[in-house]
């Protein structure tokens, strides 16, 4: 008798926890944000954060067999805007956040015990069918919901997330979580230093505009080369800003327009929709092949993966990172380089007449070509450059965005950078006559234009 109710309980436990396992998951609104959470038994008792397709960051803390997982599944941009214009401080967001998470926490622990209640009167019901066994057998089911949360919430220690473990593309911004802690500690300077920014933006775009005579003294094709822009929507009016007060005639990026490439960064692209001129993009290796499809569904942009393309006369030629291929950061090297860049040579040869734009997003992919092309434009180091090396002119326009988020944790400050290339065209070729460097350092208001005469 005693081995019969031992099998039993054995019995009601492992169905319930089949049951918990499988359909535990459910997705939640936390006002801005939809979240999903679950709970599943495992060897290893941990919590993980998945930021898809970005990557995850786990840490051990808590004893207990299960994983406990939040997914974000989606950011209503909308809703946050509101939520953030009407909190004054942190501890506004703190007690917000925290009153709707353990709404949230509740409904969900009373979801795991109804399923595990439901699980256990499955379980008594296969044993033995009446109201005692069924009653017991939701009881225990219910109990072990119930002694397994309580074990989680005394042994769970927050702190373990100090030095969590990374896992995709987080794996290479460890960064990321630096920048959160620091915004968090101290929301009220983050949101200073950014009205500060937008202040000398505004500036900036009075500067620009006064000097709009100087678009008169200029090439018959004017070219605005930008770079890394990085997620940073104040580099998209910059751009704007620079093309519609110099009359700029097309826009060549070199890359990099995102972070990561994940759904969450199409807001910022679709800003391109509102420029009036021609786009070329090169794709840069944070760009991936979801923001790559993307931008291919705008009319006036152009993406250069391993192709030649002639605009107002001026023929250019692009070649996509390799990393831009997949959902990962890494720039590529050795052997599979190599590769790329004999393919870049065979693309340049077979071109007649030869491009007058070569554009990539790291300078090594293109390196086999000095000599052999007029001009190469290209970005990745996040440092503005001009320089002439083997006969043929290298433009690096910097970050035009500033280094995006990452410019934001630099103590000197990294300049939102662009050139323009005026172009000479005459009955038998085209040259460049002169470049204008365009920088804006945004912590000291500083502004830099310097024309810069091709020889």
């Amino acid at each position: 008798m005693r081995k019969q109710i031992i099998g039993k309980i054995l019995l009601i436990t492992v169905i319930t926890l089949m049951v918990v396992n499988f359909t535990a998951a459910k997705t939640y609104k936390l006002t801005p944000f939809d979240v999903e959470l679950d709970l599943a038994i495992s060897r290893q008792p941990q919590t993980t954060l998945q930021f898809p397709p970005i990557g995850e960051l786990s840490a051990v803390t808590h004893w207990p067999p299960v994983n406990l997982k939040l997914t974000l599944k989606a950011i209503h941009e909308d809703k946050l805007e509101d939520i953030i214009s009407d909190l004054e401080n942190k501890e506004e967001l703190f007690s917000f956040l925290q009153e709707r998470g353990r709404i949230i926490l509740r409904f969900f622990l009373l979801r795991l015990i109804f399923l595990a209640t439901i699980a256990g009167i499955i379980g008594a019901g296969i044993v033995e069918f009446n109201y005692s066994s069924l009653f017991l057998g939701g009881t225990i089911g219910a109990l072990i919901i119930i002694i397994i949360s309580s074990l989680v919430y005394y042994s769970y220690d927050i702190n373990q997330f100090q030095d969590p473990d990374f896992e995709g593309m987080l794996e290479a911004a460890p960064w990321m979580l630096g920048l959160i802690e620091e915004g968090i500690s101290d929301i009220e300077q983050l949101s200073y230093e950014m009205q500060l920014i937008a202040s000398n933006m505004a500036t900036l775009f009075n500067k620009i505009d006064s000097l709009r005579p100087l678009s008169r003294v200029a090439g018959d094709i004017k070219v605005l080369h930008v770079s890394d822009i990085h997620n940073n929507p104040l580099a998209i009016n910059f751009i704007k800003q620079i093309v519609d007060s110099f009359a700029v005639d097309m826009v060549i990026d070199t890359g990099d327009i995102t972070d990561y490439g994940s759904p969450l960064e199409v807001k910022l692209i679709k800003e391109l929709k509102q420029l009036s001129v021609p786009y070329i993009f090169v794709p840069g290796n944070h760009d991936s092949p979801n923001i790559i499809e993307e931008l291919k569904k705008f009319s006036t942009v152009h993406v250069l993966r391993k192709n030649i393309i002639e605009i107002k006369g001026i023929k250019i030629a692009g070649w996509e990172d390799p990393s831009s291929l997949g959902n990962q950061v890494e720039v590529v090297a050795g052997e599979e380089l190599v590769s790329f860049q004999q393919q870049l040579v065979k693309l340049i040869a077979r071109a007649k007449p030869p491009p007058d734009i070569v554009a990539v997003h790291q300078f090594e992919l293109a390196k086999p070509l000095l000599s052999k092309i007029p001009l190469l434009i290209h970005g990745h180091d996040h440092s503005f450059k001009i320089y002439d090396q083997n006969g043929t002119l290298i433009i690096d326009a910097g970050t035009t965005g500033a280094a995006g988020i990452r410019g934001l944790k630099s103590k000197k400050g990294i300049p939102y950078s662009v050139a323009l290339l005026h172009f000479k065209k005459t009955d038998l070729n085209l040259y460049l006559k002169f470049v204008d460097i365009i920088k804006f350092y945004n912590r000291h208001s500083g502004f830099i234009l310097e024309r810069r005469l091709i020889e």
